[in-house]
């Protein structure tokens, strides 16, 4: 048995020097080609835990990229998740390619994408006019209607934002949101196209998302505001109660009650 003991002890060693296996980030999109102003959804898996940069790139070394598109999301400790990146061709044209890193840059990961009509620009590379995102002056969570939802269909839910630019410049901002159970929702949000905020504009901004059926319990809702490669947080909270299914569940008790006294009050007549 001696030599079972021994065996185990090298074996924790060398797992001691070796250490855990490490990420294995990958890139996937939605479709193969896409035009200037078209959306991809880039889709992530193998990631570390943390903020990761989405962006356009040309194949150069080192790769230019459209840094005005550019996009970030926040990924849990699975490792994925998923956001739209708005297509525009780098300065130096194409071939293109989306390039997901994280934020130090020590993780990184590519994928081909064919841009149709993109076509070498002069010039530098691509840049915001301003570089915060824009104040978050209110955020609450707006319930939509429907009954299928009161029976455990997939509920609808708007977040409306209240954002100020308070940059004495124009601000662009790319919104990454997700919504899902537990403390780091994954459930991916399409989020709408924002046009600039022009300097001191106040703006409301809507955002639609689905709770997927069954639509039970609470939930969570993650949010990002991208400027220029900054981010600010949004963070929300929802419920939803199929009140329709209790009724229905109810309902079947009452009807066999029921026709028990009626039977029992026929009976004794």
């Amino acid at each position: 048995m001696r030599w079972l003991a021994y065996g185990a002890v090298a074996l924790l060693a060398g797992l001691a020097l070796t250490g855990a296996p490490g990420p294995d980030p990958r890139v996937t999109l939605d479709r193969a080609e896409a035009r200037p102003g078209e959306q991809v959804l880039v889709r992530l898996t193998g990631w570390p835990a943390g903020t990761v940069v989405i962006e356009l790139c040309d194949a150069g070394t080192p790769p230019r990229c459209a840094v005005d598109t550019s996009a970030q999301i926040h990924l849990s400790g699975s490792g994925a998740g998923g956001a739209p990146l708005t297509v525009a061709a780098p300065a130096d044209g194409c071939p293109c390619q989306v390039r997901v890193r994280t934020m130090e840059g020590r993780l990184s990961a590519t994928a081909p994408l064919r841009v149709t009509g993109a076509t070498r620009q002069p010039g530098g590379t691509l840049r915001s006019a301003a570089t915060r995102p824009p104040v978050v002056v209110g955020a609450y969570v707006e319930r939509d209607g429907g009954w299928p939802a009161l029976f455990g269909a997939s509920a609808r839910r708007t977040v409306v934002l209240r954002l100020r630019n308070d940059e004495p410049v124009p601000v662009a901002v790319t919104l990454s949101f997700s919504v899902g159970r537990g403390p780091e929702p994954t459930g991916f949000v399409a989020s709408p196209d924002t046009p600039d905020l022009a300097a001191g504009e106040e703006r409301v901004v809507r955002v639609p998302m689905t709770l997927p059926a069954p639509a039970v319990g609470d939930y969570r809702i993650h949010g990002e505001l991208v400027t220029s490669g900054a981010a600010r947080r949004v963070e929300a909270t929802t419920d939803h109660q199929p009140w329709g299914l209790a009724g229905l569940f109810g309902f079947a008790l009452l009807v066999p009650a029921a026709a028990e006294v009626r039977r029992r009050w026929s009976s004794g007549r």
